[in-house]
């Protein structure tokens, strides 16, 4: 469903099973953020295309980082759409290191696609509107945190969610990094709406404001 001019946010709500949320950008550049898991991904086509969206025009598909619930359908846009992965720096790294033991430990296959661009701090070019990603370690060493401050909307994977914060005790995850980088998200301006990996997003900037202060109670 469309949250903000060009912003479209696809909350996974089964209680079944395990997803990330994803997020798509649309414009020149379509990007997707966190296509989820394979099997899920025909679940989020249809939402796509109900929004009168393509599968077909998402250029990019950005991973916040690189546990399968979030990157795992990364592949089939790669394969059947020709969609470049994108991945922190930091993170890529981890992903040819520690970081792929993750897709057995799941019970899932090895990863068969490539990520054929790296992303660091700073501005990201998508055409016609220009979002800042911010390199955000402590759930996972490279996790990127994306904001769009045209529509004041911060895209945080699981660095922070609704009254909660991302796991440290997976290999890779670092308790003390993580505050420091809520820390960080915390202070930016033009933030009206959190989109998170997991559960709901958190809309007005008198909630999230809120909701910083509340989950800063964890450190």
């Amino acid at each position: 469903m469309q949250v903000a001019p060009s912003v479209y946010f696809y909350p996974f709500t089964s209680f079944s099973e395990n997803n990330a949320n994803s997020v798509i950008i649309s414009g020149p550049e379509t990007v997707l953020i966190d296509p989820g898991h394979k099997h899920l991904w025909p679940q989020l086509a249809r939402q796509i295309e109900a929004d009168g969206l393509s599968p077909a025009d998402i250029s990019m598909v950005l991973h916040t980082h690189c546990h399968p619930d979030h990157m795992e359908a990364g592949e089939i846009l790669e394969r059947e759409y020709r969609a470049v992965q994108a991945m922190g720096e930091v993170e890529a790294e981890f992903l040819q290191g520690p970081g792929l033991e993750f897709f057995p430990w799941m019970g899932l296959d090895y990863p068969t696609g490539s990520i054929g661009r790296t992303l660091s701090d700073g501005p990201l070019d998508l055409g016609d509107k220009t979002v800042q990603l911010y390199l955000c370690p402590g759930h996972t060493p490279g996790s990127l945190c994306i904001h769009y401050p045209e529509a004041k909307v911060l895209i945080t994977g699981d660095v922070i969610f609704a009254q909660s914060v991302g796991r440290t005790d997976f290999n890779g995850g670092d308790h003390k990094a993580l505050a420091a980088s809520i820390e960080k998200l915390s202070l930016l301006p033009d933030v009206e709406m959190v989109l998170p990996g997991h559960g709901p997003s958190v809309i007005g900037a008198a909630k999230v404001a809120a909701n910083f202060r509340s989950v800063k109670a964890y450190f």
